[in-house]
């Protein structure tokens, strides 16, 4: 019964912020991590981006509260984001032919621009991202990169 509980919740949790959604985009970032991403609008500004990739050739798990800023830049369809957000990095090494895992938790904080196309629903978005490792030692790293997204 333990086992499900969790995994309930955050079904439900996901399931109640899709539900108010505006819109929803699903597609892949290239960068550290890279793998797959969604961004999902609770407003016209307020956005939750979340993803799963690889990061030095292990899993990376993140969630970024999102806030928007249009007129920027002098071109509308391209945005300005800042936001703020917590990644899991599950972190293996070896050391002497034996393996050793290690779980991290950064604090992200995320900044970028995406452009939008408005002929098709397709946003091209370039990101940087500041982390601090808070768990198991304090540390930073530099995380971001390249991708796109297509808007349902």
């Amino acid at each position: 019964m333990k086992n499900i509980v969790l995994p309930l919740i955050i079904v439900l949790m996901f399931t109640t912020i899709v539900s108010a959604a505006n819109s929803i985009g699903a597609g892949f970032i290239l960068g550290d991590p890279s793998g797959l991403t969604a961004k999902i609008f609770m407003e016209k500004s307020n956005a939750i981006d979340i993803g799963i990739g690889e990061s030095a050739d292990d899993l990376y798990i993140y969630a970024d509260y999102l806030r928007h800023f249009y007129g920027v830049f002098p071109i509308n369809e391209l945005v300005f984001y800042l936001g703020a957000g917590a990644g899991f990095h599950k972190w293996e090494k070896d050391v002497k032919n034996e393996s050793e895992e290690e779980n991290r938790i950064d604090v992200r904080i995320p900044l970028g621009m995406e452009y939008t196309f408005t002929k098709i629903p397709v946003g091209i978005f370039l990101e940087l991202v500041p982390a601090l490792r808070i768990i198991p030692d304090v540390n930073f790293d530099i995380r971001g990169g390249l991708g796109a997204r297509y808007y349902f």
